[in-house]
């Protein structure tokens, strides 16, 4: 297409999927580019919450073999770190990355997708979707009315001084991202928490146990996979052991929030709070998309995803399922460019 800037494969999103799929391809010879709409890789990681850190330890999450060796093994990293960790790997292995490019729409013309940004517009004969899951927050419909009270997602909250002068906080949700939201507001002892939830809440095993299933996850779910037991089940992250005393100590608990007026929160067991601040702990929900061959479209042929939710496997959406299934995505693409290149 006219003033447009062509590779073979354009990838959409510089976090752990992009980076190991571009490494891939790199490794291949194949000519690719990465579009990151913010300023270098790994942004999405440094917006995290300040005091986050990643479930599993490092030999779940490091994306090579050879990276393994940066760090114990079984340390739990923050999300700094691990966002310092994906900007080394993307200048050590100099990848072809476009920093502050966000893409604003997509179409597919005579086999070639048209990329238009914020910067340039960009064709490739093939696109990979690699924005990750944290790409996509899910907030619930709640009719709300008046001045209510403020109100925003976990991705947007980084500490407990953005609220030191609200009293009450309802947090909404039951995994892990609740519990760590309770256990931070309940360390100041400046706050009534309250918690919303649907169903009843579910904490992780004791830490001596949660703790050696970390130290050794790759081998439990290598023999889940091995026996080919609910392969594709979709994992949910219960709260951490460490809130269920603040649960059950220091918070109230509701269930579903009904509608919203004014301050006022009404609640599926009929009850009535005024509180100050609402933080949905509500998890992510990246679009549906219907999948052959476990990465690319149905409907859009050569549109393939990376890093979904139970895509391949369970693990797909972990930093440890993204590097499990970059190189088979790989392999797909290259037999695709072989296709493509044999018809032409």
């Amino acid at each position: 297409m006219e003033n447009s800037i062509n590779h073979q494969v354009i990838i959409i999103g510089a976090g752990p999927a992009g980076l190991a799929l571009g490494l891939y391809l790199q490794k291949n010879n194949v000519d690719y580019l990465i579009l990151e709409q913010h300023s270098s890789a790994g942004s999405t990681w440094d917006q995290m919450p300040d005091h986050l850190s990643l479930i599993s330890l490092w030999h779940s999450n490091c994306l090579t073999k050879e990276d393994l060796s940066l760090s114990s093994r079984v340390k739990a990293h923050s999300a700094k770190e691990f966002a310092e960790y994906l900007k080394g790997f993307a200048k050590k292995h100099m990848l072809k990355i476009k920093t502050n490019t966000k893409v604003l729409d997509i179409k597919k013309t005579n086999n070639l997708f048209a990329i238009t940004t914020d910067n340039e517009q960009y064709t490739s004969e093939i696109l990979v979707d690699c924005r990750g899951y944290f790409n996509y927050p899910f907030t619930p419909t709640i009719p709300i009315s008046g001045n209510a009270p403020k109100m925003l997602h976990f991705k947007d909250y980084k500490n407990c001084a953005q609220f030191e002068n609200d009293k009450k906080i309802l947090i909404v949700g039951k995994r892990l991202s609740a519990g760590q939201l309770l256990r931070e507001f309940a360390a100041t002892g400046k706050h009534e928490l309250y918690l919303s939830v649907r169903s009843e809440v579910k904490f992780s095993s004791h830490p001596l146990i949660y703790n050696f299933f970390l130290r050794n996850l790759n081998i439990f779910e290598g023999i889940i996979k091995g026996l080919k037991i609910n392969t594709k089940a979709e994992i949910e992250v219960p709260m951490h052991y460490d809130a269920k005393k603040v649960v059950e100590q220091e918070t109230t608990v509701k269930g579903d929030i009904v509608k919203i007026e004014n301050k006022n929160v009404y609640f599926t067991d009929g009850s009535v709070e005024s509180v100050d601040v609402i933080i949905f702990a509500t998890g992510f929900k990246p679009h549906a998309v219907n999948f052959k061959n476990d990465f690319e479209s149905i409907e859009t042929s050569g549109l393939f995803y990376l890093g979904r939710n139970a895509q391949r496997t369970f693990t797909s959406r972990f930093i440890r399922g993204i590097r499990e299934d970059a190189p088979i995505l790989g392999q797909l693409i290259l037999g695709r460019l072989a296709s493509i290149t044999k018809d032409q």
